[in-house]
């Protein structure tokens, strides 16, 4: 067996280098978001080289072992890029919020590397719902994309993540923010998450009673930038027998509930990634990163 660890491999076409970080996913489905996602950045930075790192290793690992394409964390990454001699570094959060994930590229990767290399330009694109224009760009970019179902009073049910660590007490709060701004457009616009108890399924469900009529279609789709595990199993997932009725998804529990839910008509399987006003929005933060690191030789 052989004991040497991958190494990253790297051809540059500039001194100038980017490098977007997501948490990852084992799901081809997610993949071909990330591929595209590349190719729009790569196309709107062409005087750049655009990369892709993974903070999950177990998303890395399990990728790898499906498809035999290898991923690397942000630090590998970007050790490799100062050894081939990039000179300006700029990182894109393709994060919600900027909670736990977030907080490694802040906290831990770029300290860390600004130490090894201060010599190197570099700064952080902030993730996709930052402040107060981005939460209203988003759910107005949302209610564009949904407004014809909304239109004909259907529900739409958004999924988003949820940070669990203490950094994710304020970013969970864009959720919140979020909602109100959605709800200004639509009142049958609904936020739901994986792990910020507040928004919790049970609490839609909750809200939902109050507002919206059994029977009603509803809509579901994730509040991440992919589609991946969540969406597919959690959200749109099929009825598990073995389940308790809160453990099933969002689907099974929606229809349980009295709602109609069709996976083929209802379940909406594409992440904010395969949205251009999405991507357009995280392009506008990367833009603001990408002018700092070519004024500036130190770190945000």
């Amino acid at each position: 067996m052989n004991s040497e660890q991958p190494s990253v491999k790297i051809s540059p076409r500039s001194d100038k280098a980017i490098l977007l970080v997501t948490f990852g996913s084992s799901f081809p489905g997610a993949h071909r978001t990330f591929s595209a996602m590349r190719k729009y950045f790569a196309d709107a930075f062409d005087r750049h080289d655009v990369y892709m790192a993974f903070t999950s290793t177990m998303c890395i690992n399990r990728w790898f072992a499906k498809s035999g394409e290898r991923f690397f964390t942000p630090d590998v990454w970007l050790e490799a890029l100062a050894e081939a001699g990039y000179h300006h570094i700029t990182v894109q959060s393709l994060h919600v919020i900027p909670g736990r994930e977030y907080a490694k590229i802040t906290e831990e990767y770029l300290p860390a590397f600004h130490v090894r290399h201060p010599e190197t330009s570099i700064a952080v694109g902030r993730p996709l719902l930052w402040d107060d224009a981005d939460i209203d760009a988003v759910a107005n970019g949302l209610y564009d994309i949904f407004r014809p179902s909304l239109d004909k009073g259907e529900v739409l049910v958004l999924m988003g993540h949820g940070s669990p660590s203490a950094a994710g007490r304020e970013a969970n709060g864009r959720y919140v923010r979020l909602a109100h701004s959605l709800q200004r457009l639509s009142e049958l616009i609904f936020i739901g998450t994986v792990d910020f108890e507040p928004l919790l399924l049970s609490s839609v469900l909750d809200e939902m009673a109050k507002k919206v009529p059994l029977g009603t279609p509803v809509h579901l789709a994730p509040l991440m930038s992919v589609a991946g595990d969540h969406a597919l199993n959690d959200m749109a997932g099929m009825p598990d027998e073995d389940a308790a009725d809160d453990e099933q998804s969002w689907m099974v529990q929606l229809q349980r509930a009295g709602y109609v839910v069709e996976a083929s008509r209802h379940c909406h399987l594409q992440g904010l990634g395969d949205h251009p006003v999405m991507c357009a929005l995280w392009e506008n933060h990367l833009h603001n990163a990408v002018s700092f690191t070519s004024h500036s030789e130190s770190d945000v």
